[in-house]
């Protein structure tokens, strides 16, 4: 549990590391345990994956509330006054309620949205037609952007490598980052560069824009397991996905519309917001393996 875990010390911490790595290390193997917040007991470990060699960030276990609470809507409605938007963009409201809470086991998760050359290697891509949104130099293996897929092409790379998307509650978790606030950071709006960070070669851009749990390119625009329903009237109070007919759930986005605009796109970045997309929508998305720990 995530309020037990920052109650240890850093060696009782890494104690609990080594267990972990000794379970799982068919597969990962520990590379480094940072803080990416001000509470240097909030150290999160990271994994490499040995067959693909990418990076998975452990999310702690817990309990939250999920959805817009009432105070997380009383700062959204003074921001919108503040930049002068219209109250249509609190339309969307209804869809992030009722609040519940919901318990989660642990898992982990990559640290980046699946790269456009990495979906390349694993699943076959029509190159005529098939550019990432982010790509800016299709020629440059230099580039780190986020791959966008369909639903089918994302379920396909999912189910090669013995992964799966991440279900609505566990994105918003590890999203929120252990905060209860409108925007993982804050209350506030912050520069825009720091939230739109859709190009990942450079590792102290990607430090200092990561999330609490170490997870960065969040604003990307990222399926989720779970089909999209218009409210959370029959949430269930777990971690599992409730998956059947589409649109299926989409999270984050305000990268996608970058550069902003100056018109509310940062609503996007709000820790409850959810949107819907279908099928053959383009979306980036993140791998999940839970664990036993």
């Amino acid at each position: 549990q995530l309020d037990l875990w920052l109650n240890l010390s850093a060696p009782e911490q890494d104690t609990l590391i080594k267990e972990l790595e000794a379970q799982i290390q068919d597969e990962y193997v520990h590379q480094y345990t940072c803080s990416y917040t001000n509470n240097p007991a909030f150290r999160i470990p990271t994994f490499k994956h040995l067959p693909t060699e990418l990076e998975f960030n452990l999310i702690i276990g817990g309990e939250f509330n999920m959805g817009l609470s009432p105070q997380e809507e009383v700062t959204l409605r003074n921001l919108i006054q503040q930049e002068g938007l219209d109250e249509e963009f609190l339309g969307s409201m209804e869809t992030m309620r009722p609040v519940h809470s919901v318990k989660l086991r642990p898992f982990l998760i990559s640290r980046l949205p699946i790269i456009n050359s990495f979906a390349l290697e694993h699943i076959e891509l029509d190159l005529d037609e098939y550019i990432s949104d982010y790509e800016v130099d299709f020629d440059s293996d230099e580039k780190l952007v986020p791959a966008t897929l369909t639903r089918e092409q994302i379920n396909q790379i999912m189910d090669e490598l013995g992964f799966r998307l991440p279900s609505e509650a566990q994105w918003e978790y590890a999203y929120r980052g252990g905060t209860s606030s409108l925007f993982y950071w804050g209350d506030r709006l912050i520069d825009e560069e720091k939230i739109t960070l859709a190009e990942f070669s450079d590792r102290e851009k990607c430090q200092a824009a990561a999330n609490p749990f170490g997870l960065v390119g969040m604003a990307v625009g990222e399926w989720c397991a779970d089909s999209f329903f218009p409210d959370y009237s029959n949430a269930p109070g777990d971690d599992l996905p409730v998956i059947g007919e589409p649109p299926y759930v989409i999270r984050g986005g305000a990268a996608m519309l970058s550069p902003w605009q100056n018109c509310g796109e940062w609503v996007t970045c709000i820790s409850a917001m959810r949107q819907a997309a279908d099928i053959d929508d383009l979306e980036a998305g993140r791998f999940v393996k839970l664990l036993d720990f």
